[in-house]
């Protein structure tokens, strides 16, 4: 099969797969490690700037901050010079597992990219990139 659009759809299905499961470790989903990460990056942000950071609607950013907190690994507190507003902040408990997450990833993505030599990961990345920029994710929409 050589329809570019298939073989997409069904090698993204399976690496959204693999991803899935190794973020299950840590009883996380994708979009609550994208929000470590920028977190991590950022230090804290308001509850409204990370939804923007993360391209989350405020309905599912609350849900899933829930369910960070439960696990310890972000907290939320009221604003000082704002008590509207929410700051979110990446805690001890979540730097440490976002280290163990980063290198999981790091070993999955090696697993899953082993048919490929490094020139062919690189050209994949730019190649993926490029897609990505023009999607309205990739746009920030």
């Amino acid at each position: 099969m050589t329809d570019p659009g298939f073989l997409l759809s069904r090698v993204g299905a399976a690496a959204r797969a693999g991803f899935k499961d190794v973020l299950a470790g840590w009883g996380i989903r994708p979009q609550q490690y994208l929000i470590l990460l920028i977190l991590d990056a950022r230090g804290g942000l308001s509850q409204q700037d990370l939804c923007t950071a993360a391209r989350v609607d405020s309905g599912n950013m609350v849900e899933l901050l829930d369910g960070l907190e439960v696990l310890r690994y972000a907290q939320r507190a009221r604003d000082p010079h704002d008590r509207r507003r929410y700051v979110v902040t990446i805690t001890p408990a979540g730097r440490s597992a976002l280290t163990e997450l980063r290198r999981a990833v790091t070993e999955y993505n090696e697993r899953f990219l082993s048919p490929l030599t490094g020139a062919e990961r690189r050209r994949l990345a730019a190649t993926l990139g490029k897609l990505f920029a023009t999607t309205a994710e990739g746009r920030g929409r």
